[in-house]
């Protein structure tokens, strides 16, 4: 009988002890204030991007419009190409933004989870951007080609292409290194966020 009562108090006392191992050890609390700030600067920063986005589809609209008499059979059908991968595109990245720009009137609480999905939404963005730049480098060099080799023979500029493509390229590789890094930290801010929300 005294044995069992030693046996339970034992299991008792390391119940107990586990108890307090567990709650000695440290807990990331999130600060909801930072969290709040962060996620405003976010709704400000997706605003300047969804407005940036839009405008950059202007000049190349207008591109299209004004040289579309001179353009080649080959570069027209390239150009609708274009428009119709590049508008959905858009599209699902001005969705991807939708959270933070549009979502400044969430309750306190709702911010943790808003930026959540908010840093989320950048890494996919981040994706994208980061697998647009070869696409461009191909599409710049695919353009250039068709619309040299439709040109007559003594109008054909190659120079003006390779240094075209060379730039576009050289910007490009940048754009890349640069969408890359972009993804890897919002992909590292939201596990921070979420080893903080879930207690450490």
């Amino acid at each position: 009988m005294n044995d069992n009562n030693k046996s339970a108090d034992n299991g008792s006392n390391s119940d107990n002890d586990l108890s307090a191992l567990w709650q000695a050890q440290p807990v990331s609390n999130v600060d909801l204030d930072e969290v709040k700030k962060t996620f405003k600067s976010q709704t400000r920063k997706q605003r300047l991007y969804i407005m940036v986005d839009c405008l950059s589809v202007i000049p190349m609209a207008w591109m299209f419009l004004y040289y579309w008499s001179e353009f080649p059979p080959l570069v027209r059908l390239l150009n609708i190409g274009l428009i119709i991968f590049i508008l959905p595109l858009l599209g699902y990245q001005l969705w991807l933004r939708r959270v933070a720009a549009f979502g400044s009137n969430a309750q306190t609480n709702d911010h943790v989870q808003q930026l959540k999905k908010q840093f989320k939404n950048n890494a996919r963005i981040a994706f994208i951007n980061k697998h647009s730049a070869w696409i461009a480098v191909l599409i710049v060099i695919t353009f250039n080609t068709i619309f040299t080799l439709a040109k007559a023979a003594e109008e054909r500029e190659y120079g003006v292409v390779v240094l075209v493509t060379v730039i576009t390229a050289g910007i490009m590789a940048v754009w890349y290194v640069w969408a890359h890094r972009r993804q890897k930290q919002f992909e590292q801010k939201l596990t921070a966020l979420n080893d903080m929300s879930d207690g450490g």
